[in-house]
């Protein structure tokens, strides 16, 4: 199984580095056979050559490795995140990636709350333009477009992994009584594959109301399904509840094809890059998730564990509160990796 690296751009290109020794680590032990290639995709190419996403990448990428490991997009150089559009939003629509996935377990729980976005279409489609006035856009048109077809594949996937993952409440997130025509779409396919699944009981809420009640008290939500503005939104304020951005990631998930993924939810941070104090926690959490998706549930654990275990010691960043860098944390994480797996084989041989 080979991996296609993109640390991408600012603190991507610190925090994904110091990841690939812990999965290689897990490789070796667990037998996956993992191997990992980087790619040179980010802000210094597209600045030199003016290249995003190189032609044929989606094709070699489909063909040729079983997921993505990305870092961050973004830099102050680009204003216009051309060239993160041009690559994120390239993959995730070349490839079909239209599940998002991200968990999140607020700060003082032991639940993860199951958070699904829809990841291709929506007022991110790109659809709209501006009419000019002296040189100046005097009108602005962004269209929020959704077909019944990606809604209704969207809701059925996340609803049936919400069933099999034993949750029994599902909460729909939408402005129906702003934004009334896609809105309405979204609740009509809801309930129609609610029907589906007897042992789910599903809610609605505009999302104004649902982003205050989830401050308030995230204990009733066990699974979100929301569009794609919407659901961006809500998990950062997952995050928040977390502790931090640098605390969560996520996974763009094709379920027709198990291509995927798999990223940090923070930006590329060009305030602290090159400092060596990132936090590498969330692009670790989506390694672990990649090995999750991948059958690598035995490898995954440990991974977490150790992160876990790393995140309360004094070599974590500032951010979670140690005096570390982001190589004594991932020195950390290794050492009880490495300590972990090696109590492991010893059990598992008398």
């Amino acid at each position: 199984m080979r991996i296609a690296v993109v640390p991408g751009d600012g603190i991507g290109g610190e925090v994904v580095p110091a990841v690939l020794p812990a999965l290689s680590l897990l490789s070796d032990h667990f037998r996956l056979g993992l191997s990992f290639e980087t790619f040179d995709w980010g802000a210094e190419r597209w600045l030199a050559e003016g290249v995003g996403l190189p032609s044929g990448a989606l094709d070699m990428l489909a063909s040729d490795y079983g997921a993505v490991l990305l870092g961050a997009l973004g830099d102050p150089r680009i204003p216009d995140m051309a060239h993160g559009r041009d690559i994120l939003l390239g993959l995730r629509r070349g490839l079909d990636l239209y599940v998002n996935y991200r968990p999140f377990t607020p700060a003082g729980s032991d639940r993860a709350v199951a958070l699904f976005r829809e990841n291709t279409q929506g007022l991110y489609a790109g659809v709209g333009g501006t009419v000019a006035q002296g040189g100046r856009p005097a009108v602005a048109i962004d269209e929020c477009v959704y077909t019944r077809e990606t809604v209704e594949r969207f809701l059925r996937y996340c609803l049936r992994t919400l069933s099999d993952s034993g949750r029994k409440r599902v909460t729909l997130v939408h402005k129906s009584n702003a934004v009334p025509h896609t809105g309405r779409l979204w609740q009509e396919v809801f309930r129609a594959e609610l029907d589906r699944h007897p042992g789910l009981v599903g809610s609605d809420e505009y999302v104004d109301s649902f982003c205050y009640h989830l401050v308030r008290d995230s204990s009733p939500y066990e699974g979100i399904v929301a569009s794609n503005l919407f659901g961006d939104i809500v998990s950062d304020i997952g995050a928040a509840l977390m502790g931090g951005l640098g605390l969560a990631a996520s996974a763009s998930i094709c379920p027709e094809t198990g291509y995927a993924l798999f990223e940090p939810v923070h930006g590329s941070a060009p305030d602290i890059a090159g400092r060596g104090i990132a936090n590498p926690y969330a692009t670790a959490t989506a390694a672990a998730l990649m090995l999750d998706h991948l059958g690598h549930h035995s490898a995954a654990v440990p991974l977490r564990r150790a992160l876990a275990s790393a995140a309360r010691s004094d070599a974590a960043t500032p951010d979670m509160g140690g005096h570390g860098t982001t190589a004594t944390f991932i020195g950390e994480v290794m050492a009880c990796l490495e300590k972990d797996l090696s109590d492991e084989s010893t059990v598992s041989h008398g």
